[in-house]
């Protein structure tokens, strides 16, 4: 385990960002674009720290030095400990590569809510409940890891970067009001920069085991068309395809009727993105698998309905057994 034991440290207030250009570069300039582009994607980092540990914190810019481009950052509050927070976070957040850059697996995502609610928790009593707390490292990188907003924001940051071949390297050093250095320099080099950049802006789709939705326009004839209905859980229509084979089939051979009123029971895949501003959204829907149709007067299980019912009786008939041979040994 390792602690940020902040009764050890110095008081500071300062984050010093530089980057470093070419060394036959003799310039001290920066592409305005590049560069604001790279502050708005601190900003937004800051405001989501800020935001979910409750943190009150001003940021100020002083003006800028040579030997490439350095800026530094004032972190105003009168809270001490809020300021070294949210400077070490920072300071991770530019220097570490995220572990998760990818895709996560279903049980990996699961995981990670739960890690990331827990650590959030830890550090809000920390900060709230000790005026020098000691804070655990790993709950800082876990918040970071398993936030797709700062995830998505430090992919943006470093992508101005590695687009813009005059930075060679990005340096970071927490300092104290005179300057002075708190922490040793992180360095990232132009190499590295692509590891922090998202490979894919798709989330892990999250699957309704028990969604119900009201059918507005079934497709009728064979082909990828999409089906529209309103979905329970959001209260909305939604367009969605229609991928159980078997129940798709069947309204094509049969001629299964539908009227004003009927819903079907069913699996719901929803497939997620993230934008470029970090906000998460449902970019599609698909039907898994149906379960049941029905309406006011019928209600009918399909086949495939009836084998899932029977497989999810089994599992907890399983899990029944596992706990009275537990209880009994």
């Amino acid at each position: 385990m390792s602690l940020l034991l902040l009764d050890k440290l110095p008081p500071m207030s300062k984050l010093e960002i530089h980057y470093h250009f070419d060394n036959l570069d003799s310039t001290h300039t920066m592409d305005a674009f590049i560069r604001n582009r790279c502050e708005f994607e601190l900003l937004q980092i800051s405001h989501e720290f800020q935001k979910k540990l409750d943190l009150d914190i001003k940021i100020e810019t002083e003006a800028f030095e040579e030997g490439g481009l350095t800026e530094f950052w004032t972190f105003l509050s009168d809270n001490a400990v809020q300021i070294a927070l949210i400077l070490t976070l920072l300071s991770q957040v530019l220097s570490r590569v995220p572990l998760r850059k990818s895709r996560l697996s279903k049980k990996e995502l699961e995981l990670s809510v739960a890690e990331k609610e827990l650590s959030i928790l830890q550090l809000k009593k920390q900060i709230q409940e000790s005026e020098k707390p000691d804070i655990d490292i790993q709950d800082l990188n876990i918040f970071i890891d398993t936030n797709p907003k700062i995830l998505k924001h430090i992919s943006n940051f470093y992508n101005q970067l590695d687009k813009y071949l005059k930075v060679k390297e990005l340096s970071t050093t927490i300092l104290d009001d005179k300057k002075s250095k708190v922490n040793e320099t992180a360095i990232v080099k132009r190499e590295d920069f692509k590891k922090f950049i998202l490979e894919s802006d798709e989330l892990e789709p999250i699957v309704d085991e028990d969604a119900t939705i009201e059918i507005i326009s079934p497709v009728l004839k064979r082909g990828k068309y999409k089906w529209k209905g309103i979905y329970n859980k959001v209260g909305h229509p939604i367009e969605f395809f229609m991928k159980d084979k078997d129940f798709k089939g069947t309204v094509i051979a049969e001629g299964v009727a539908f009227k004003n009123g009927t819903f079907i029971d069913c699996i719901l895949e929803i497939s997620r993105k993230i934008n470029e501003i970090g906000e998460i959204f449902d970019s599609s829907y698909s039907v898994l698998t149906v379960l049941k149709k029905h309406d006011e007067n019928v209600s009918e299980e399909t086949p495939q309905g009836k084998k899932y019912r029977k497989e999810k009786e089994a599992e907890k008939a399983q899990m029944k057994l596992f706990d009275e041979n537990d209880k009994n040994e």
